[in-house]
């Protein structure tokens, strides 16, 4: 894992703090369980650095490995630095201990891959993005109730755990604690965010957008300080209900289990 700080914000602390007695950022309570990362590209895999921007850097090992079987693709980010896009994927059903596995095949043909596990009916869906736009790719994978988040480095899928070792987790308002997931410069330092969203809806007006700053350290998520902007448009809430970073949407740019 690299050792940079990034600075990401997710929803407001009330969503981080659910279901659990500490702070630190939690996957909202009885959604779903931790998903799992389940190996890298392979076993030479070496220990290239992954991550967007720029093509400097080499990449994840040229194995030449193809999609597994059973799955969904669309092309996505350039996830491991190498300057070519690679390639998102996410099986169509579960396997036969109910997780539904998803991943990346990057352009050289290495292959890593997560799952999720969940209990919700609906599809899994599963995006790729660089947050900062720097080099900072993570993924996000919801089941329609939360949006679990990982990192991607060294070729491999890497679940962010919040300060109780839980999968760190931004809530679709299942619980009420969140709603969506965006991608903006919420500090102010120049560098996008990873933002998580709660529309909080006012009897006199449009309302308001809670979000909290967390630090992501490798693979530990842990929360900052909190804030809220006044919704000023129509689009902010619609926003503020929806999972994208920068210019890319998970309905649009991201890849789905289901039809």
């Amino acid at each position: 894992m690299r050792n940079s700080r990034v600075v990401l914000a997710i929803v407001s602390a009330g969503l981080l703090l659910a279901g659990c007695s500490h702070g630190g950022g939690t996957a909202a309570a009885g959604t779903s369980t931790a998903a799992t990362s389940s190996g890298g590209s392979s076993s030479d895999a070496g220990s290239p650095t992954a991550g967007a921007g720029g093509g400097s850097k080499a990449g994840c090992p040229s194995v030449g490995r193809a999609l597994p079987p059973g799955v969904r693709s669309a092309p996505t980010i350039d996830v491991d630095g190498d300057g070519r896009p690679d390639t998102q994927w996410i099986a169509t059903g579960p396997a036969a201990d109910g997780g539904v596995s998803f991943g990346i095949r990057t352009a050289s043909g290495a292959v890593f891959s997560a799952t999720i596990r969940s209990a919700s009916p609906v599809a899994r869906s599963v995006m790729f993005a660089d947050v900062t736009g720097h080099g900072e790719v993570i993924a996000l994978a919801s089941d329609g109730r939360q949006v679990l988040l990982y990192a991607v480095s060294d070729c491999q899928l890497i679940p962010e755990e919040n300060q109780q070792g839980q999968q760190y987790a931004f809530d679709l308002g299942f619980t009420g604690y969140g709603t969506g997931v965006g991608c903006v410069d919420a500090n102010g330092d120049g560098a996008r965010d990873l933002v998580g969203l709660k529309l909080i809806p006012e009897p006199q007006g449009a309302g308001s957008i809670q979000r909290t700053i967390v630090v992501l350290n490798g693979a530990q998520a842990r929360n900052g300080a909190s804030d809220a902007v006044p919704v000023t448009r129509a689009s902010l809430a619609d926003e503020a209900r929806s999972v994208s970073c920068g210019d890319l949407t998970l309905t649009a740019n991201g890849v789905s289990s289901g039809p």
